[in-house]
C-alpha cells in the first residue's frame, strides 16, 4: 500500500522504513538488495506484477533500504509522469541532472564530468539517435545486417557516407557512454547507481518501447542498473499495438536481464489495517451502537474472503475501504450485523464486475451462474477455513435474496425448508438450517427477511455512485 488517498500517504520512516509495510516486504527487499550489492555489472532486472499491486511502494521502499543499509545511490522516476516527452534520453537524463543538482551542487568536479553527459548527449541526440538502438518487428536490428543490405542498395558514392556516418555514430554513442562512467565513478567508485523506472506500462506504446531501446543499448554501462517496475501484459500489449502479434514475452527478454514476480502474501494484514488502523470502521460501528452477534463472519471476514476469490488487487481494495468509509460514516443505527456484510459484498462485486451486478439486480442472469462466477477461485486458508465455508453459505443467501418480493421470499424460504427437510443428519443439513437462517434472519424482528436488508443496501451503494472519486490519488 502505498497512497490510500490525498490525506493518508504511505510514509517511510527513516528510523524505520519498514514500520508502515504491511505486507512484509522486507524479507523480499532484503535479498533483492544482496543482488544490487554484489556486483557493478550493468543489468536490468524488471519487477513484475498486476495494475495496483504494490510496485510503487515496494520500489520506494527498496531504494530507502539500499541508501539507508548499503550506501547505494539511486534515483526514481515515473516513466508515464515523464512520457510527455518525445525523447526518453532526455527524461533519464533530466532525472540524473536533477540528482546531482540535489546532491553535489557544492562539488565542481562532479558538475563538470555531467557537463560532458549532457554533451555528447546532445550530439546523440542531433544525430537522431543512431539506427542501430532501433527496434523491428522481429526484435532489435541486428545492425550488420542492416547495414550490409543497405550497402547492396545503394551507389559506391554513398555506401561511403553511410559507412562514415556509421563509424561516427558509433564514436559519438560510445563517447556517450564513457562520459557516463566516469560520472558514476565520481559518484561511488565501489558500488552501482540504481536507477528505478516506474509505470513505464502505462506509458505510451512507442514511448515504452523507445525507453527500453535507450536502456539496453546507450545505457549499458557497468555501474548502472536499471529496475524496472512493470505490468508485464500491460507491457506486451503495448509492444503488439506497435509491431503486430509478435512474441512479446520473446522481445522483452532482449531489453530485461532479470524478472522478479511480486506476490502479495499478506492481503489480511493489508485489510486489517485499514478496517482497525487508517478507517476505524470498528469505532464507526460502536458508536452507532450496532450490535455484533457473528463476530467470526463480520463484514472484514466477508471482504478478506472476496478479496481471495474475486482476485481483488492492493489498489481494488482500497477503493472498497473508501466507499464501505462512507457508507459507514451515513447508516442508521438501526440497521442490523447482517447489512454490512451485504454492503461488502455488493461494493466489491460492482467494483470487480459491474456486468455481474447489474444482470445480479436486474434478474438477468440465473442464480446458480452467478454464485458459478463468484466462487471460481478456490480459497485456501487453513486459519480461516471452516469461517470461509459459513461465508460462502451468507453470499449465497445474499444472492438468492436480491430482487425478491416478500412474497417471492417466502416462497424461497419454505422451498429450502423442504428440502432442508429431506436430508439426512449431518455437515450438509446443518449448512442448509444455516442458508435458511440468515434468508429470514430477522424473522424474530417480525417479516424483515434478508430481501429487505439487499434492498436497503442497494440504495445505499446507488447513493456513494453520487460522489466522484477520480480525484483520490491511486497507489501501486
Amino acid at each position: 500500500m502505498s497512497e490510500k488517498n490525498k490525506n493518508n500517504p504511505f510514509i517511510i520512516k527513516e528510523d524505520d522504513i519498514f514500520k508502515n509495510d504491511k505486507l512484509k516486504r522486507k524479507d523480499a527487499i532484503e535479498n533483492l538488495s544482496h543482488l544490487i550489492i554484489s556486483t557493478k555489472e550493468a543489468f536490468t532486472l524488471s519487477i513484475n506484477a498486476d495494475w495496483g499491486a504494490g510496485k510503487t511502494t515496494f520500489v520506494k521502499l527498496w531504494q530507502a533500504h539500499l541508501k539507508k543499509e548499503h550506501q547505494v545511490d539511486s534515483i526514481y522516476f515515473s516513466a508515464w509522469e515523464d512520457d510527455f516527452s518525445k525523447e526518453p534520453l532526455i527524461s533519464i537524463l533530466g532525472e540524473i541532472n536533477n540528482y546531482i543538482e540535489d546532491n553535489f551542487k557544492d562539488e565542481r568536479a562532479t558538475a563538470q564530468k555531467f557537463e560532458k553527459v549532457k554533451e555528447f548527449g546532445g550530439k546523440v541526440l542531433r544525430r537522431g539517435i543512431p539506427a542501430f538502438i532501433k527496434g523491428v518487428t522481429a526484435g532489435v536490428l541486428d545492425i550488420d545486417n542492416g547495414l550490409e543490405n543497405a550497402i547492396g542498395a545503394l551507389t559506391e558514392e554513398t555506401t561511403k557516407e553511410l559507412i562514415n556516418k556509421y563509424s561516427e555514430d558509433k564514436e559519438v554513442t560510445q563517447s556517450f557512454k564513457d562520459a557516463i562512467q566516469i560520472l558514476l565513478e565520481n559518484i561511488s567508485s565501489e558500488k552501482a547507481f540504481v536507477i528505478f523506472i516506474d509505470e513505464l506500462d502505462r506509458c505510451r506504446p512507442l514511448y515504452a518501447i523507445e525507453l527500453l531501446e535507450r536502456v539496453k543499448h546507450i545505457f549499458g554501462i557497468d555501474g548502472l542498473i536499471f529496475v524496472l517496475s512493470i505490468d508485464k501484459k500491460q507491457l506486451s500489449e503495448s509492444i503488439k499495438s506497435q509491431y503486430g502479434n509478435i512474441d512479446a514475452n520473446s522481445y522483452l527478454k532482449r531489453f530485461i536481464d532479470l524478472e522478479y514476480n511480486l506476490t502479495n502474501s499478506n492481503v489480511d494484514e493489508f485489510c486489517d489495517n485499514l478496517y482497525y488502523s487508517v478507517y476505524k470502521l470498528d469505532k464507526i460501528l460502536a458508536l452507532k451502537e450496532i450490535k455484533r452477534e457473528y463476530r467470526e463472519y463480520n463484514e472484514l471476514a466477508m471482504l478478506k474472503y472476496l478479496v481471495k476469490s474475486m482476485n481483488l488487487n492492493l489498489r481494488e481494495i482500497e477503493q472498497i475501504f473508501i466507499q464501505i468509509n462512507i457508507i459507514f460514516k451515513t447508516i442508521n443505527p438501526r440497521l442490523f450485523e447482517i447489512h454490512f456484510r451485504v454492503i461488502v459484498f455488493f461494493i466489491v462485486l460492482k467494483l470487480k464486475d459491474l456486468r455481474l451486478y447489474d444482470e445480479l439486480i436486474n434478474k438477468r442472469k440465473p442464480v446458480e451462474e452467478i454464485l458459478t462466477i463468484i466462487f471460481q477461485n478456490i480459497v485456501k486458508n487453513d486459519l480461516y477455513a471452516d469461517v470461509y465455508e459459513d461465508i460462502k453459505i451468507i453470499i449465497k443467501a445474499i444472492v438468492l435474496s436480491t430482487s425478491k418480493t416478500d412474497d417471492e421470499m417466502d416462497l424461497l424460504i419454505n422451498q429450502q425448508e423442504e428440502i432442508s427437510s429431506g436430508m439426512p443428519d449431518g455437515e450438509e443439513k446443518s449448512q442448509h438450517t444455516w442458508l435458511i437462517n440468515t434468508l429470514r434472519f430477522s424473522e424474530k424482528r417480525g417479516m424483515y427477511r434478508l430481501n429487505k436488508a439487499v434492498e436497503t443496501v442497494i440504495k445505499k451503494i446507488e447513493f456513494v455512485d453520487k460522489f466522484n472519486f477520480d480525484g483520490i490519488k491511486e497507489s501501486s
